[in-house]
Formats: C-alpha cells, structure tokens, sequence
C-alpha cells in the first residue's frame, strides 16, 4: 500500500513540475497570444487615418496609423491596445475620436499586425515612447488612453514624459496580480518575466486621470480598477459601467464618459493658449 501510494504521489509531482515547466516557458504566449498574426483589416480606418514608420530606441520600424486634430488646441489621443489584439481593433474608439475632432494615433506593438520584433515588457516600453515622440512632435496636447495589456504600457509612459491626461479603460494592477488569480496552483509571482506593476507607477502620474470598466469584467476583476483609482493622486475619475464586461466597456457606457472627460480638459487647454 505505502509504495503505491508512493507511485502515486511521485506521478502527481511529476505531472505538476512539468505543468509548471509547460507554463514558464509558454508564458510568452499567454501574455502576447496574437504574436506574428498579420493585420487586420478596416477599411474606414484606412481611409481616415495615415500609415506611419516610427522607429524605436533599439532599431525596429513599426507601422503605426496616425490623423492629426482638426484643431490646434484639441488633443490627440495615443491608442494602447490589449494583448489579443491589433491596433485595428481600437478602431471604432479611433473613428469615434476623429468625428469628434480629435488627433488620433493607433499605436502598435513589436510581433504584432506584422510588424518586426518580440513582444516583451520592456520591448513595448520602447514602442510606446516611440509612438508618443512622434505624436509629441506633432501636437502640444498628448492623451494616453491605454485597454488592458496597454493600461500597463500606458501608465509606464505617463510615468515618464508629460501628458496632458491618462485613461484606462478595463487595468489591471499588474500582469502578475491576473495570473496569480487565474493559475493559482502555481507560484506564478516567482515565475513571471513580464510584470507591468501598474499599481506601483500610478502614484507618480500627474496628468487628470480616467479609469473605467465593467462591473462584469470577468478578465481583470473590478476589484483592480478600485485599487489603481486608490493609489492614484490628484485629479482622478472613476466609472465602472453596469453589466459591462472585459470587452463591451466602450458601447455599454464608456464612449460617454471618455468624451466627457476630454471635454473636460479643453478650457485648461484654451486658457493656456490664450
């Protein structure tokens, strides 16, 4: 009975160290799942916004989609998009934002909508200040608004250069804090390369600060958002959209409290340049 038993106790091992070897080294997967997927396509997105080459700090041409403001005093907005996504995919918030009046660039990752590359934490560090030197360029008011995986890539940047405002739409307090949750069996937080402390940066944004998502988010659990608006200083807002969940947040409620909050800003802006 006892080396039965024994058997059985090794055969468990077994099979959790190689569960746990499985997820170390496909963890790039996890995090980056659309990796080397080639771009969709919008047709309207296309034909409203310009395809850019921008080049990062470590040599890499992105294609990223850019249309300038209608006016010199509105914003434009930099896109941060999720991980299971391309920046096509934050379309319909970028058309919304250029009806409006507003500047828009759709930033895009390394490994992702074919451009050259591997994704990793520190790598779309690196894309998003490339994005944001060519935005800054071009226009004296910078908005970041940053979804999911891009709430991390989001908060980093705002945490570094000036921006007028930072919004998050569905953030997470970091990558690890998600994966603890979903593979608990697993001592995750020991494990994971990629990290995207949000929770720890948000305290050094000054910028006006939007964060929204959906009480249903059965992704990155509200809970996440309540953290990060805690931990925030200064001018900050709140909206947690009823029955929304990780994808919805924006036809459900959200367009409405974006568009609040950057209309907000324009008479800081207008007395400025006045």
């Amino acid at each position: 009975m006892r080396e039965v038993l024994w058997i059985f106790l090794t055969a468990i091992a077994l099979i959790y160290a190689i569960a746990l070897a499985g997820l170390y080294w496909l963890q790039g997967r996890l995090v980056y799942p659309l990796e080397q997927i080639e771009a969709f396509k919008n047709a309207e997105l296309e034909a409203r916004t310009e395809a850019i080459s921008i080049k990062t700090e470590d040599d890499l041409a992105l294609t990223i989609r850019y249309k300038a403001p209608k006016r010199k005093t509105a914003a434009t907005v930099i896109l941060f998009h999720g991980n299971g996504e391309d920046l096509t995919q934050r379309g319909h918030i970028a058309l919304e934002m250029i009806e409006a009046g507003y500047g828009v660039l759709l930033a895009e990752y390394r490994g992702y909508g074919g451009n050259p590359g591997t994704p990793h934490e520190a790598g779309l560090y690196a894309d998003a200040r490339a994005a944001h030197a060519y935005a800054s360029a071009r226009s004296s008011n910078i908005v970041l608004h940053g979804y999911s995986l891009g709430s991390g890539v989001a908060v980093q940047l705002a945490s570094e250069v000036k921006i007028d405002a930072l919004m998050l739409e569905a953030p997470f307090t970091s990558i690890v804090d998600v994966a603890a949750r979903r593979f608990w069996l697993f001592p995750v937080r020991l494990l994971a390369r990629d990290r995207y402390e949000s929770l720890s940066k948000i305290a050094s944004v000054r910028a006006p600060l939007l964060i929204y998502g959906g009480t249903n988010d059965g992704v990155i659990p509200p809970a996440h958002f309540q953290r990060l608006f805690d931990a925030a200083r200064g001018d900050k807002r709140l909206a947690l959209i009823e029955d929304a969940d990780h994808l919805n947040v924006w036809t459900m409620g959200g367009r409405e409290h974006v568009m609040q909050f950057l209309a907000s800003l324009q008479p800081a802006r207008d007395t400025l340049q006045a």
